[in-house]
């Protein structure tokens, strides 16, 4: 995927020199060369086919690199490495087109690209989640989401329940999702997404205490009443009241 983008980077490259190299050309043959034979006869329009045609190609290389910093500016006014979103478009028309494996490689080159843009980490752990059914590795994008990635309020809370959902209703592992609700208590003390993590981390305490006097295991019971939805809902709700902020587009997630 890597050297497919280099390849399509060079094309780009190589055709805005052509058109360039074209245009000073035309340029030299019919003002150098002609206005240098009317003033000077032959060596008048050799000398002024070259001067013209080398001029006005790096003059129209110039403009070119002029334009790209003026375009970088208006998309990227903070001079950070964040790249404008419709970059991400290449990945997810793969992933709209059933090629999976190739957006998802598409995805960790702009991870690499730009580690604390926390937009393909989440789009690619969706896309492990959703198409591939890989849980783990959804998983892991995730976390890395959290560790690497610079995110809001609204953009934390939403990779914290993304981690909860995992381990409930994918990995069938409520055990491990004990301690990230209790960090959405502690992150979003007196939000609608804390309450319910409260309620759900009340009803776990019951269960453990149940598998403790021997009457039946915590997860057999989990999945028994298995309903993750109200934390889900609190979170969405919750975003909302967080500063305006768009978290990374979420919560929505592919069908």
């Amino acid at each position: 995927m890597a050297l497919r983008r280099l390849k399509n980077v060079d094309a780009g490259d190589r055709a805005i020199r052509l058109r360039a190299l074209t245009l000073g050309l035309v340029a030299g043959a019919g003002i150098g060369g002609w206005g240098g034979g009317l003033l000077f006869g032959l060596l008048g329009s050799v000398v002024g086919f070259f001067a013209v045609s080398l001029g006005v190609y790096l003059g129209s290389l110039w403009i070119v690199g002029w334009a790209d910093a003026v375009a970088q500016t208006v998309y990227n006014p903070s001079g950070a490495t964040t790249p404008y979103k419709e970059q991400y478009s290449y990945a997810a028309s793969l992933a709209v087109r059933g090629r999976y494996g190739e957006a998802a490689a598409a995805y960790e080159l702009y991870v690499i690209e730009n580690p604390a843009e926390p937009q393909p980490y989440i789009e690619l752990a969706r896309l492990h989640r959703d198409k591939l059914k890989q849980y783990d590795d959804a998983l892991t994008w995730f976390r890395r989401a959290r560790t690497d990635a610079t995110l809001g309020p609204g953009q934390e809370l939403y990779v914290i329940q993304e981690i909860i959902d995992l381990y409930t209703l994918h990995l069938r592992t409520p055990r491990k999702a004990i301690p990230e609700l209790t960090l959405v208590c502690q992150r979003f003390p007196a939000t609608p997404a804390a309450r319910a993590a409260e309620r759900q981390l009340k009803e776990m305490r019951e269960m453990l205490a149940r598998e403790r006097d021997g009457i039946e295991p915590f997860t057999a019971q989990f999945l028994k009443q298995l309903d993750g939805s109200s934390a889900r809902d609190a979170a969405r709700e919750v975003l909302k009241d967080l500063s305006g902020e768009n978290p990374a587009s979420p919560p929505a997630s592919p069908g």
